[in-house]
């Protein structure tokens, strides 16, 4: 009786949507980082395949003609109708006025060309198509987590073949930049994501739901990020400064270089070679340091 009594008051809260897709729609809208999908990898392979298997038998069907013309051609008696074979497989114009005065053969041949050309568009756009859903990437784990705990919640949210969404997970799919958060960002989502967190206004069927500001965190991160730097080169140059001997300069070199290598690395998301670049400049500028000093 409770239950049926909440579900009234759901349906007659202007706030609620309508349960099922129409709720589901405006959970995805919520946030561009839940726009998850199915990517169909299967269905995507089988329908291609399908395409190609159809345009190879269209193919061969010509290729049959092509053969056949061919040795009328070469073994034909009647010089007339090797003249007319010879006349469509050179003009366009030709083969399209035989086939309007009833010749079959060439009639078929130029229904075959037909489809050919347009079937050969619809493959080629397919192919297209297929290779820019490729392209896109896994969802991010922690919306993923989102999504499909929002989803399998209960009731379903969807019914039917709706109810199957989340059966393979390897096969979906995110819209959108779902560039995994570089390891500074990842640790103060888990430390103080508690205290970065928004909440939104949403309906109350969904629960309490927290959004986490990403200008916030790479505000937070390129200010550290910025510090530490600044540190690492200060902090070099004073050691170098105030240490003589040689060999302690040149192993103060190593450690800071170290130091600074781990930093980019675990503060950006540099490429190997591009932290190999600014490791290979900092150096450089402690050994100038050196030289001067020296």
């Amino acid at each position: 009786m409770a239950a049926i009594q909440a579900d009234v008051e759901a349906a007659l809260d202007e706030k609620e949507y309508l349960p099922g897709f129409a709720d589901f729609s405006h959970f995805i809208a919520s946030d561009h980082s839940l726009s998850i999908y199915r990517k169909f990898a299967v269905l995507g392979a089988r329908n291609l395949l399908y395409l190609q298997a159809e345009l190879q038998l269209l193919e061969i069907n010509l290729q049959e003609l092509d053969v056949e013309d061919k040795r009328t051609i070469a073994t034909s008696s009647n010089d007339l109708e090797k003249i007319k074979v010879e006349k469509g497989a050179r003009s366009w114009e030709e083969l399209k006025e035989q086939a309007d005065e009833g010749n079959e053969k060439q009639a078929g041949k130029l229904r075959i060309i037909y489809r050919i050309r347009k079937l050969m568009q619809e493959y080629e756009e397919a192919l297209l198509r297929r290779n820019e859903v490729l392209r896109l990437e896994k969802p991010e784990k922690s919306p993923f987590n989102a999504f499909k705990t929002w989803f399998r919640r209960r009731p379903p949210v969807l019914w039917g073949s709706g109810f199957r969404l989340l059966h393979d997970e390897e096969d979906m799919i995110a819209l959108g930049s779902q560039d995994e958060p570089d390891r500074m960002s990842a640790l103060m989502h888990r430390c103080l994501g508690y205290r970065l967190r928004v909440e939104r206004e949403t309906p109350r069927s969904w629960g309490p739901m927290y959004y986490y500001p990403v200008e916030r965190v790479a505000f937070i991160v390129g200010l550290i990020s910025i510090l530490v730097s600044a540190a690492l080169l200060v902090g070099a140059i004073m050691s170098l400064h105030f240490v003589k001997p040689m060999g302690i300069r040149l192993g103060l070199v190593g450690i800071f270089t170290t130091l600074f290598a781990a930093s980019i690395t675990l503060l950006t998301h540099a490429r190997r070679i591009e932290v190999y670049g600014a490791t290979a400049a900092y150096a450089a500028v402690l050994v100038v340091f050196i030289s001067v000093n020296n």
